[in-house]
């Protein structure tokens, strides 16, 4: 490896690392300034940050500069921190670790580290790999445009922050697609032709990237465990191609020849919610046998009917998607409607539109045995769109 390129690898995992620190702290300091306390979610992060290599000292001190706050006061804060029962590492708090772990030491950062390089191509950049924003001039090979880098940058960090275990990931997807659309990005474009809103690109982009990060780990793992074997989980409403190998036992290379990995189909690809762990033969044992999988498999084939129309549990999961990410688009136009001085009685409709759509997502759901997954439709962080009857609220 060249040197420069050496130099050139590095700033790059410095760059990532310390804008991650930066966003947990950040996230910490307005966690403890709302509360005035350190929270259950406030010392996972400070957790996490010891687990990316800073001593307790370091972390006593960010905290007391970016809360303006003195020793006595933060001898305080970890005082009544230190006998509540969720705390998750005490030896933080009491100062009995006054040593950073260098990252010769700490596997936990290797391992992540190292999958990051693997998952972007040795460069560090566009973990998810994705093409929004490229262009195609015919030459065979996507160029990558300015506005193309600013899209991945905001894609990177959340995968950074998802796989570090710092920040949740409902949280992360609705931070960066409201800062995709506070850019004024509405849809994503790609080389192919092909083009998604904002918020559902960037969800698939996230979810994809994250899951292949966790796919590079497992193989890590499997290598330190000396087997070439892994456990593929299993999931309710696979597309019924997942389904025939989901839940199942496989070598490294059936991963690829059976599962499908590397493809945009198949394991790890788009959409894809599955993950896979190391399996030891003789030792490891499955979680899900042949015959319950048979099983599983013929329940959801089961159709339940709908406004006269039936649906697998597959197909009434697509079809939740696709009611979510309609509410979406209507909640944005209600609100464009109003902040553009549309006639007020445009308004009203476009609103009155979303409470029907919604209304019939909760009967959608219920008579298909589905979740409510509301987060999905609120990703815009645009509030309450418009007064929800009870009848529909969960």
């Amino acid at each position: 490896m060249k040197e420069d390129y050496k130099k050139h690898l590095s700033g790059q995992i410095e760059k990532h690392f310390s804008d991650l620190e930066m966003r947990i702290m950040e996230d910490i300091v307005r966690r403890i300034r709302k509360t005035g306390k350190i929270t259950s979610t406030a010392d996972w992060q400070i957790n996490r940050l010891s687990i990316l290599g800073h001593s307790s000292e370091d972390i006593e001190n960010m905290l007391k500069e970016a809360l303006n706050k003195s020793y006595p006061e933060m001898f305080e804060l970890y005082d009544k921190v230190i006998d509540w029962e969720y705390v998750r590492n005490k030896d933080i708090y009491e100062q009995v670790n006054a040593e950073f772990i260098p990252y010769e030491e700490n596997e936990e950062l290797q391992q992540i580290t190292e999958a990051l390089i693997q998952q972007s191509g040795n460069d560090l950049q566009n973990i998810t790999k994705s093409l929004g924003f490229y262009l195609d001039y015919g030459t065979g090979k996507p160029v990558l445009t300015p506005l193309a880098e600013v899209y991945q940058k905001y894609l990177d960090a959340a995968c950074l922050d998802i796989v570090t275990g710092a920040f949740d990931y409902n949280s992360v997807l609705r931070r960066v697609i409201t800062q995709l659309t506070n850019s004024g990005l509405r849809q994503i474009d790609y080389a192919s032709g092909r083009a998604n809103r904002i918020d559902v690109a960037a969800r698939r982009a996230v979810m994809t990237g994250v899951s292949q990060l966790s796919g590079k780990i497992s193989e890590m793992n499997a290598k330190k465990l000396g087997t070439d074997y892994f456990e593929v989980e299993w999931h309710a409403g696979a597309r019924p191609t997942h389904a025939a190998w989901q839940g199942k036992v496989y070598s490294k290379e059936e991963l690829t020849t059976v599962c499908g990995l590397g493809s945009v189909t198949g394991l790890l690809g788009a959409n894809c919610y599955h993950i896979y762990h190391a399996f030891i033969p003789g030792i490891s044992e499955r979680n899900w046998s042949d015959e319950w999988l048979a099983e599983q498999n013929r329940k959801e084939s089961i159709p339940k009917t709908f406004n006269g129309r039936e649906y697998t549990l597959y197909e009434a999961k697509q079809q939740q998607r696709k009611m979510e990410t309609a509410m979406r688009a209507q909640r944005e136009k209600a609100v464009l409607l109003k902040q553009g001085g549309a006639d007020p009685e445009d308004v009203m409709l476009a609103k009155a539109k979303y409470q029907g759509q919604l209304g019939e997502y909760t009967r959608f759901c219920k008579r298909m045995g589905l979740q409510q997954e509301r987060e999905r439709i609120y990703y815009d962080m645009r509030g309450r769109v418009a007064p929800v009857p009870k009848r529909f609220r969960r």
